[in-house]
């Protein structure tokens, strides 16, 4: 529930940042632990690697270093709590993951989220089925 919640939040604040027009991109993979690239906290450790990325407005660097900050908003009053970012980077970080945010303004903003790989055991296989 809480991924679903951190997925709602990033689309409604990217919905937001693109004013009605735009692409929202959602992708998923696998990134290995000798990945290069990935934040220090993530060393060592495969991960699963979701990124969203928008077209909107982007971010400055003063907005982008407090983006993340509990109750920061660039939204006019009654538009946004400024929880949105500060909660889906709490639960990334709860979770033993890390999160990273690229951003310049005009150029929208893509989040990058890791989270890391559950090795539980693997899902058994279909049972064959029989043929004639």
């Amino acid at each position: 529930m809480r991924l679903e919640t951190t997925l709602i939040n990033l689309t409604v604040n990217a919905r937001d940042a693109m004013n009605g027009t735009g692409r929202l991109t959602f992708s998923a993979r696998l990134s290995p632990s000798d990945e290069v690239g990935r934040p220090a906290e993530m060393n060592g450790i495969d991960a699963v690697l979701l990124s969203i990325s928008d077209t909107g407005c982007g971010m400055d660097a003063e907005t982008l270093a407090r983006a993340t900050d509990p109750f920061f908003t660039t939204k006019a009053p009654g538009k946004g709590t400024g929880l949105g970012l500060a909660m889906v980077h709490g639960f990334i970080r709860q979770s033993g993951g890390a999160m990273c945010i690229d951003s310049q303004p005009g150029q929208g903003a893509t989040f990058r989220l890791y989270l890391p790989r559950e090795l539980g055991t693997a899902l058994p296989k279909a049972a064959a089925r029989p043929t004639g």
